[in-house]
């Protein structure tokens, strides 16, 4: 059988885990071509450790001039995504992490249609949370859906809604964001890609409530998600353990994207 190629836009710690993924259960099945990152130094001694010899290099140009990629796999940004995914859907099938991105509906509507026209696939995976197909299952009754998100001080640290925060001393629990998906994920855009990918699934952005809890004693990422409409109700909660590498994010987001790996 023919192995499937593989192109990366960003070498961070989720990508870094895919890879090791790769190398250690789908050996067989995928070819690491290239990476696009703008540490090349940092990325070639992983490659070099992890005894692969992908081309690396961050011009964007390098990777849409090849003809030999399948699929695109992008864990760097709210803004690679904006940068560079009209362009690669003409051309490679793309999986994309920063779902972020997608909060811009006509952004995500000539995404879609791009990659209709062009036959490409565009994969959202469920990242850090689940119960997602329920939830898409009765998107018209639904009458109110919300998410509440529980995180330590410092996996906030940089975010532009966490400015005013980041010499604050957080002794017990506070709320910091109580609004709309959409607005949560242009202050937050490393740490609520959840709210995002609820509000796909779900009925959109601007009727996707998202609070941002901050908790000096919590050591997981808190998720619980309720939705209520002619259907009844729902309840999903998810306490999760941090990337070890990136307490931005849940571990649960990296092994969403392998799964979805698995599965093409």
């Amino acid at each position: 059988m023919k192995k499937i190629n593989l192109a990366f836009i960003g070498c961070g710690a989720m990508c870094k885990q895919i890879i090791s993924s790769i190398i250690k259960d789908m050996n067989n099945k995928f070819n690491i071509e290239f990476i696009l990152d703008n540490h090349l130094d940092e990325t070639k001694t992983f490659c070099d450790d992890s005894n692969i010899s992908p081309h690396i290099s961050k011009d964007f140009n390098n990777l849409i001039d090849l003809e030999h990629i399948d699929l695109v796999i992008e864990t760097a940004s709210v803004q690679s995504v904006k940068d560079y995914s009209l362009k690669i859907v003409e051309k490679f099938d793309l999986m994309i992490a920063s779902v972020g991105a997608l909060s811009d509906d006509n952004f995500y509507n000539k995404l879609l249609e791009k990659s209709s026209l062009h036959d490409s696939k565009l994969l959202i995976p469920h990242g850090a949370i689940g119960g997602l197909d329920a939830i898409s299952a009765v998107k018209e009754m639904i009458n109110n859906i919300s998410i509440t998100t529980t995180k330590s001080p410092q996996s906030l640290k940089g975010s532009k809604g966490f400015e005013k925060y980041e010499n604050y001393n957080f002794r017990e629990s506070k709320t910091i964001f109580d609004g709309t998906a959409k607005k949560a994920i242009e202050l937050f855009p490393k740490n609520l890609n959840v709210a995002v990918t609820l509000s796909l699934y779900g009925i959109g952005t601007e009727k996707t409530n998202v609070v941002l809890i901050v908790d000096p004693e919590v050591e997981t990422n808190n998720h619980s998600i309720f939705v209520e409409g002619d259907f009844g109700q729902m309840k999903f909660h998810f306490s999760l353990n941090q990337s070890p590498t990136n307490p931005k994010t849940s571990a649960l987001a990296g092994l969403s994207l392998i799964k979805s790996l698995k599965d093409y």
